[in-house]
């Protein structure tokens, strides 16, 4: 069974990588030589980076616990090593080729290749092998461990209460990470923290059909409020906040805002269903990988030639997408088709 595409979420990637891309240009890329005040205002340039991320990894959560709950539903099992093919051609392949390149161009040594691949720039016993160029698959390392732990945890919660167990889950996490924050483990915290959000996609994946129309349907008014009180608080609450609001109150406003988008509206869908959006959220993961090329920090380079970089890795993403990304994810579910097949034959035996 095939899961639909939900086009409003692809808008939600493009979004979300935009944030990180404006967080690299106007912070790390030099540009701060032209605006004197992006200074003042770097905290909340960092957070809203960090915002792009957060939405990243709860659309990541949805999308795979949507996809192994359709399995699930369809076939009553779920055969994890199509799970994990699917995955690794999915994430794997671009990540290799955006490696071999930058490891061609210089910027990085094999250890440092090795690092990243292996998914480890998450750690910060390994976060010397991981520079600008391979710094930012910390967020990939976190996507990949949870891909590991969480579909035995999808198991475990499908033969109990599957929104009630998953919703144990994350209530353990929230209290671990406090409990860790309190005791001044800031890494663990964060690490608990990073889950939370995969977690908590889930979670609404698995909401009952009735309770996702609800939050489709919630009043404008509330869904932009719940927008609001986003940005405020990334706007306006102090820097010593940050781990209590990532655990208590990003989450569930991501959620609404994200999963709780109302298409219904003209205004609202004429973003969120536009097809040249939808397009950019769909290569959204190339766009993240290569922008660290351009945002860099490139001595006597200009604001606006740093701008004309960002606009090339869109027009290398399109390209990637089309010719090496799209085959790899074909060819990643034709075999996956296959060990399921087998899996279902093995069963039926």
């Amino acid at each position: 069974m095939a899961v639909k595409r939900i086009e409003h979420i692809d808008v939600w990637r493009f979004i979300a990588v935009m944030l990180v891309i404006q967080e690299h240009f106007l912070i790390f890329s030099g540009v701060d030589k032209y605006w004197s005040q992006i200074e003042t205002y770097s905290m909340q340039i960092e957070r809203f980076g960090e915002l792009g991320v957060l939405i990243f990894f709860s659309i990541s959560g949805f999308v795979i616990c949507t996809a192994l709950n359709a399995e699930k539903n369809t076939t009553g099992r779920i055969c994890l090593s199509a799970f994990y093919t699917r995955r690794f051609f999915r994430i794997i392949p671009p990540l290799w080729l955006y490696l071999a390149c930058v490891l061609l161009l210089s910027k990085i040594n094999a250890q440092q290749v090795l690092t990243s691949a292996a998914f480890l720039c998450n750690l910060s016993i390994f976060q010397n092998n991981c520079p600008w160029f391979t710094g930012h698959t910390w967020s990939l390392a976190y996507e990949e461990q949870f891909y590991l732990l969480y579909p035995l945890l999808f198991l475990w919660a499908w033969r109990g209460g599957k929104s009630s167990r998953i919703l144990t889950a994350i209530i353990g996490l929230i209290i671990s990470a406090l409990t860790l924050i309190y005791f001044k483990q800031i890494f663990l915290a964060d690490y608990c923290i990073y889950f939370l959000f995969l977690l908590m996609g889930c979670f609404t994946a698995l909401l009952p059909s009735n309770w996702m129309q609800r939050l489709r349907n919630l009043p404008f008014l509330v869904w932009f409020g719940a927008v609001i009180l986003l940005v405020s608080l990334i706007c306006f609450s102090p820097s010593d906040s940050d781990g209590i609001l990532k655990l208590l109150c990003y989450p569930a406003l991501i959620q609404v805002i994200v999963f709780g988008t109302p298409t219904r509206f003209t205004q609202i869908k004429y973003i969120f269903e536009n097809q040249t959006f939808s397009y950019l959220g769909r290569i959204s993961y190339s766009v993240y990988l290569w922008q660290e090329l351009a945002t860099a920090y490139y001595e006597n380079t200009p604001w606006w030639q740093t701008l004309i970089y960002v606009t090339l890795v869109f027009g290398f993403a399109a390209v990637s997408f089309r010719y090496f990304e799209m085959p790899c994810q074909r060819l990643g579910t034709r075999f996956s088709n296959r060990l399921k097949a087998k899996n279902t034959m093995t069963y039926s035996q």
